[in-house]
Formats: C-alpha cells, structure tokens, sequence
C-alpha cells in the first residue's frame, strides 16, 4: 500500500465496549480519520481499503476478535492490525496474523506510538512485515511466561525458528530501517548468535561446570547411551564414568544399580522405566547401602527428558545426597510419631517415660531425662530418664534451690540452657552436670519441669539435635499441661457426676417424701403411718432397710414398731448415760437411734467398717450387709415420739443433701404421728396411761388403805383455794369412820352416797400434788395402795400431746422416788367407740371436711399455724362460709357431747 502523505490515515476502532471505543476515538481524532465498530459484524462491514490501522478488541459476543483478524487477512490490503486486549497472551497468539499486542489498561500515549510505529512499519517490504510481526508475538509471549516454560514449548520453537529464517533472509534490509526497528533486529540476531555460541561452549561448560557440583549428573542420548557424567557421581553410584562413557545405559543399571533400593523397587527398575519412557520424569529417594568403606547414604534421584540442544530426545540424570537431611526428616517424622503418643499419654509418669526414651532412641542423645516438681515438697525430683545401652548409670540429684542449671531453667522458664551461657554460674552445685557428660542441654518444660540430655563422648551438640530436641520439650510441656488439663476435667467431671447422682437421689427422695406426706395424711392409726413409710423407703435404691422405734420408758429401750422385712432389729438397748451430753452424737457404743433419741438431731454412720467399734449393734449391722446408717429423730414441736432408722448397704452413701431430706422426713412423720394423737384425743378422749408411784404426802394413803379400795378421781380444781378432788368411791369398807380415820371430815367430804358409790370432794392438803399432776392437760384416773403403806398408785391419762418423758421428769423434781410401773396408749379404748361414732354422725360432710381441714391446717394450735382466710381459701369458699360452716360443727359436736353426758 502507498500512502499519501498529505491525507489523514484512517483508524477503525472495534470495541464491544462502546465507552472505551470512544475514548479511543477522542484521544484519536485530532490526527486521524476515526471509525468505530461496536462488534465482529460491524468491524467487517465497515472495513476497506481505506484503512490503515485496525485497534482489534479480541473478545468480543458474536464474532470474536481472533475470527476478524482472520477475515482481514484474507483481503489484499496492507493493513496494520493492532489486537487491545484484556485476555493475557497464550501460545495461540504464535498462529495470530497481528502486528502489535496491547494489553489493557491502554494509555493514550502508548496508544500514540504503536499506531505511528505501525504506520511505519508499513512501508516496509512484506518480509520485513512478516519478521516483526512474529517478533511482535515472541516478545508478547516473553512478557508473560517463564524462560523454562517457553523453552518446553513446540510451538515458541516453531516461532523462535521462523524468526531465525526470516532474519537470515532480510539481512540487507536492516540498514535502511529506523533506530527503533534496527535496535530491535539486532537484539533479535545478537540472540541467535549467542545462542549458537551456547552450543558451542556446551561441552567446556558440562566440563569445566558441571564436573565441579556436588550433585551426581549423567547425560543420557536419544538412543540410551551415556554420553556424559561427572566425578560425584562416581562417589555416589560406585560406577567409573570413563567405563560408562559410550556404553548402554540400561546394562550398566542392570549391573551395578540392583543393590540400590527404593522403596519396592531398585535404582535399576527406576532407570530402565525412563529409558521405556523417554519423555517421563522420575523421582525417587535411593538407599545406597553401608559399605566397609563408607557409611550408608540416601540419594534424592530425578531423571528427565531433554527438550532442546544438542541431546534432545535423550534423558539427564541428578543424584542429589540428601543423607543428612533425610535423617532429619526422618527424625522429624519419628519425633511427629512421639507427638502423637505424647497427645493419648494419660500420665505423667507415661509423658516422662516417651520423651527421654524418644530423646535417646530417635534424636540420638546418649542420656535424657525429665525433672517435675514434687507438690507437697516443692523440689524438683527426677520422673523418668533413659539411656544408651552402653552408656554408664548417672544418679541424679533431688533440686530445691541455688544456682544449679537446672534450677534455673526451671524458675527462669528459660527455653534452653548450655554450658557456655553465661547464666550458667560455675559452682559446685552446677558442677555435677560437668562430671557426668561432656555436653548437655536443658530445656523449660514451662510450669511443669525441665528436660535434660546429654551426650558422654561427642563434646558438641549439633544445632540439629539442639532443635529437635527444643521441639520435644515443647511437645512434651504440651502435653503435660493437656494431662493436667484433662485431670482437671476429670475431676470436674467426677464432681458433677457424682453431684448429678447426689441431686437423683436428692429428687428420688423429695418424691418420696412427697409421697409419704400423703401417706401421713391419709394413715388411720399410727401403726399404719409407720409401716408405710417403711414400705416406702424401701422401694429406694440407696436405702437397704429402714424401721421406726419408740422408746420404751420401763425397760430404757427404743423397741421396734415397724421395719422392712430385710431387717432383723426387735429392740435396741441402752444406758443410763445423761441424754442432754454433746458428745452423745459421737459416742459409737451407743446405737445411732438411741444417740438421735438423745441429742434430738440426726446422726449419721459413714462408714461402719472404718469405723469398726465392735460394738453389738455395730456387728449387726454389717452381718446384715449395711455399711451406712441415718437415725433420725420423728420430733413433732417440743416432742420426740420416736426414731426412724434408714440403712445403706454402700459406704458414704447419704450426703449431707440426703440427711437434711431424712431429718424432714422424720419432722413429717413426727406430725404425723402427732396429728392421729390429736384425732384420737379430739375423738375419744384417748392418750397415754400412765401407773405411776411415789411417796405420799397427801393422807391419801392411808384413806385408801383403810378402805382397801380406789379412789376414781372425775374431776380435779385446783383455781379454789383448797385443791379438791372430786372422787367416787365403792365397797364394804367405805364409810364415814374411815374418812374421819384418815383425817378428813366425813361431812364436808362426803357429798352424796347412791348404789354407784359414795361421791366426795376431798381437799388436797398439799397443793403441789394437783398441780403437778394434772399439768399440761393430764387427768387423774384414780388412786390405789401401794406395797408399802406410805406410797400410793396414781393413774394419769397424758394427752399426746405431751412428751411422757417430760412429765416423768417434772414430777421427779418434787417425787425423787417416783416409779414408773406401766404406761398404756388408750387410742382405741372400746369405750369410746360409740362416741366416736356419734360425733362423726353429728356433722354433715361439709361440717366434717371445714373441721378437719381446720383441724390440719393448725386452726387450733395457739398460736394458730393457719388463719380462717388461708383455710378459706384452701376449701375455695369465702371466709364468712368458712365460720358459718365451723360454728355449725362445733354446735353439733357440743350439742351431742354434753347430750351424751347427761345420758350417762
């Protein structure tokens, strides 16, 4: 193409991106004819022979830039094509027919001068064209890729020769171009000419170079004959390299590689395998056995094809000695196995026993060991050590202070200590490490302890054994921490159980006792409650046995009134020790019951074979197969009116959670019991009676004596100056004279006389006699003779609501002589039956549900546990209902009682 200088050269812009297309134009427009094209199809359209340039984007939707550029081509026109791209150049750009390759972002100058270069290069003749297009594609691809990845590559080759036949022809023409062209030319030939002064200094560089390396090389042709090897290779392999020189490579493997192994296979089987496959790659670790003349050694083998030069086709091999390092990673992977062992290592004792023997066997020390603190000492005492087979047995020292290495590391935390350290302070407690080994090292195992090892003959440690042997104690602090940790877990976790287990049972029991506080409501006698509540406890895993006793006054035990089967208790005996004596809770001769009996708190027996008293109720007990008991007293208010007894066939079984829920339990059963006394009382009048004797102080001796009768005490006043008795009295022998005899005046005594018996109001001379005897509610049943002429017998009824033991104790303060003869609960006296029966008959449902619910609720305590608001509130009625309902009941239960009376 002729180009007419006085005319604007036309540009057309091919850019899908519609924006930039015309920025390019903008930037363009002041020196050249511009047209865009907005795609591959517009492109071709709008191209003719007017174009001079073409800014060619290469992907664009529809017809790509690749397929525009050949559609160009294929007009007659010498039109420059410039590809503008953001796509990286590949190899495909070696067949690309294009001038110029920019890669976006384009700037406006670098824009500017491509297209002037490409004007021109325009002129030039068609070969020249053809040249620095391909160079044009050479360098784009030099600019993106690696040398060696270039060299491997068919088609740069392809390139690379084309360019080199080119050069040779358009040789003449390189004078007459410009600077930049000619500058770029030269380049391109100096290249080549350097290229072949590569070939021809190959054979002095493998000489001159390579013969030098420390690495093994041997230069194979495409026909498997060895062209080339170096000295090393003559150390690694055992082979003479002039004797090989020339001959089959696979017979020289066959002969002298078979020793060699690699894993499954040998050196030999490696060799043979490339020379099959000329254009593989091979890599291998090879063991060159030990010899009587060398130690044994481990190659790093590679062979591979050779593309280019003079043996391409053929193969080149490196054996690289990597025996050092290969036993380091051997030591690494040894020291990564004791890692593992370190991380399941339940132990400390376990830990230290790994390390040092992981220290000797794998890192090659001739001693190790680890030190420890010792807790209730705080010294640092040896936990395991290992040696050589043939190394001398070192004692060790107990540490506890000074200026001895090991101390110091130990409380520094230094990560190593070595003898030349300046914080290695040279004294006699530092001089025993000295003694024993020609080098050694300490190393911090942080909180834990030190690592010790040394070496007896070498007098250095290498920094390779020093950094490995850093690892391991870093591993090993590592893992005694994890030991630590996971102790402290276990323990917590052991707490949680076991408190897990305690609040089970703690639940199993509240269900219990919720349970047999239903049980309590529900009882219609004391016998039942107890049985019951015995029944129950039993259905509990932890308990083996339980019974219920009550202290017997006159024989001084506590007899058994219920129990589980699995229980052979009948009584449980007792002293006259003082009940109100601390150390009754600890006194372990006397059985758990009676002690709770005493101090009026619950006593716990841990463990009945630690214990081991030898006591009588002790050994029955664990003939039993019990090892723990709870006694806990069944106290109601101020009262004690028994004991329940719970057993356990596990040691330590009842935590201080378990007690506290059996001492509730025997408070609930207390009040239990406490209410069917009340009831029986309310009922019947009932309550315990009592025969009691004492001296007389009254004249009441001899007035029964005389008339060798009772006297029926019906009613005692004690708020009229002189205490009266009113009593009835009956037989042959009663009459006035043997009133008057026992010093009482028959007219003022003697109220009426009918077939009954005689009815009199006998004055009580001394006051305190009534007084104590009915106090708290106690009544007078009658008063007989006794044995001895100046004592009598009293009977009392004590309601149940007075501890029996109590009464007895307040009327010895005045009566020291006072005995007790029997004692008898009257709640189902047969006399009572049918009052009890009428009264019930008495009240309508609801009368009976307001009093009863009144009556449990603690309505008539005083002070009252409950107000008529609450129980109201409990029976879901308004609380005037509530009175209404209990005034009527209390009417009716008057009303019957006192009509029942004057029938009598």
């Amino acid at each position: 193409m002729n180009y007419d200088s006085k005319r604007k050269h036309k540009i057309l812009v091919v850019e899908d991106d519609q924006s930039l297309a015309e920025l390019y134009a903008e930037w363009l427009a002041d020196r050249y004819v511009v047209e865009t094209a907005y795609s591959g199809e517009e492109a071709l359209e709008a191209f003719d022979a007017t174009v001079d340039i073409v800014l060619l984007d290469r992907m664009m939707p529809g017809l790509s830039g690749g397929e525009v550029l050949t559609r160009l081509r294929q007009y007659e026109s010498n039109c420059q094509v410039v590809i503008v791209s953001a796509v990286t150049p590949d190899f495909d750009i070696v067949k690309m027919g294009f001038d110029a390759y920019l890669e976006k972002p384009v700037e406006a100058d670098g824009l500017e001068d491509v297209i002037s270069q490409m004007l021109t290069r325009a002129e030039y003749n068609e070969d020249l064209q053809e040249l620095f297009s391909l160079i044009e594609r050479q360098s784009t691809l030099e600019a993106v890729m690696e040398a060696d990845t270039l060299e491997t590559s068919p088609k740069y080759q392809a390139l690379t020769d084309q360019i080199t036949e080119l050069e040779n022809k358009v040789e003449r023409y390189l004078q007459n171009l410009p600077d930049r062209d000619f500058r770029v030319a030269i380049e391109r030939l100096q290249r080549t000419a350097a290229e072949r002064r590569e070939q021809q200094q190959y054979q002095s560089l493998t000489e001159d170079v390579l013969d030098t390396s420390q690495e093994g090389v041997i230069v194979i042709d495409r026909d498997g004959q060895v062209v080339w090897a170096n000295e090393t290779t003559e150390e690694l392999l055992g082979v003479d390299r002039d004797d090989i020189q020339g001959a089959d490579y696979s017979r020289i493997a066959s002969e002298s590689y078979q020793e060699y192994p690699s894993g499954e296979q040998t050196l030999s089987d490696l060799v043979t395998h490339s020379l099959e496959n000329m254009n593989s790659e091979v890599e291998a670790i090879v063991r060159i056995r030990e010899t009587a003349s060398k130690e044994q050694q481990w190659l790093e083998y590679w062979s591979g094809p050779i593309q280019t030069g003079l043996y391409a086709g053929g193969r080149i091999e490196h054996y690289h000695n990597i025996t050092e390092r290969y036993a380091y990673e051997q030591q690494l992977e040894d020291l990564h196995a004791v890692s593992r062992d370190l991380m399941t290592a339940d132990s400390e004792r376990s830990i230290g026993e790994t390390v040092t023997t992981a220290a000797v066997g794998e890192l090659g020390f001739e001693f190790a060991a680890i030190y420890t603190r010792e807790e209730h000492t705080g010294r640092l005492v040896p936990l395991a050590h290992a040696s050589t087979e043939d190394g001398t047995e070192i004692d060790l020292p107990t540490i506890s202070e000074g200026d001895t290495p090991v101390w110091t590391t130990y409380v520094t935390r230094t990560e190593q200590l070595a003898p030349d350290d300046e914080d290695v302070v040279d004294t006699r407690s530092s001089q025993w490490l000295a003694e024993e080994f020609s080098s050694w090292r300490l190393y911090s195992l942080e909180s834990e302890g030190v690592l010790l090892v040394g070496m007896t003959t070498t007098p250095e440690i290498s920094s390779r054994k020093n950094k490995l042997a850093k690892t391991l104690a870093a591993n090993a602090a590592s893992a005694f921490e994890r030991t630590a940790q996971e102790a402290a877990l276990r323990q917590r976790d052991q707490r949680l159980n076991e408190q897990n287990e305690r609040l089970t049972r703690l639940d199993r029991i509240n269900t219990l006792i919720r349970s047999i506080s239903a049980t309590v409501i529900s009882a219609n006698t004391r016998e039942e409650l107890e049985q019951e509540v015995c029944n129950a406890l039993a259905h509990l895993d932890l308990i083996s046995g339980a019974w219920i006793g009550k202290k017997d006054i006159n024989t001084n035990t506590i007899k058994v009134r219920a129990k589980t089967d699995s229980l052979q208790y009948q009584k449980v005996g007792a002293n006259d020790t003082p009940a109100d004596d601390n150390t009754q809770r600890s006194n372990s001769t006397l059985p758990p019951a009676e002690r709770a009996y005493r101090i009026e708190d619950s006593v716990v027996e841990s463990d009945l074979m630690t214990a081991r008293s030898e006591t009588e109720w002790e050994q029955d007990a664990l003939k039993n197969g019990t090892n723990s008991i709870v006694a806990v007293p069944l106290q109601s208010e101020a009262s004690i009116l028994g004991v329940l007894e719970v057993h356990s066939k596990l040691p330590n079984a009842f935590a201080e959670e378990e007690v506290t829920a059996l001492t509730e339990l025997g408070q609930i059963i207390g009040h239990g019991i406490s209410a069917l006394r009340q009831k029986a009382a309310l009922l019947c009048g009932g309550g315990t009676i009592l025969e009691i004797q004492f001296e007389d102080d009254t004249g009441l001796a001899t007035l029964v004596s005389d008339m060798e009768t009772d006297l029926e005490v019906l009613n005692v006043v004690t708020e009229s100056p002189d205490h009266l008795l009113f009593a009835r009295v009956t037989g042959e022998n009663v009459t006035p004279e043997a009133f008057e005899a026992a010093g009482f005046d028959p007219e003022t005594v003697i109220l009426s006389d009918s077939r009954n018996g005689i009815y009199c109001k006998v004055p009580v001379r001394n006051s305190s006699f009534c007084e104590k005897l009915t106090d708290q509610g106690v009544a007078i049943n009658q008063i007989t003779n006794a044995s001895e002429s100046n004592e009598i017998v009293v009977s009392v009824t004590v309601p149940f609501t007075v501890d029996v033991g109590e009464y007895l104790s307040s009327l010895r303060e005045d009566y020291s002589d006072l005995t007790l003869l029997s004692k008898l609960d009257s709640e189902r006296g047969e006399t009572n039956t049918s009052l009890s029966v009428r009264l019930d008959g008495a009240l309508t449902a609801r009368q009976e549900e307001v009093l009863q619910t009144a009556l449990y609720a603690g309505y008539f305590n005083w002070p009252r546990d409950a107000d008529s608001t609450l129980i109201a509130k409990t029976l879901d009625i308004a609380q005037s209902t509530f009175n209404q309902h209990l005034r009527a009941a209390e009417s009716n239960l008057l009303t019957t009682l006192y009509q029942d009376s004057t029938e009598l």
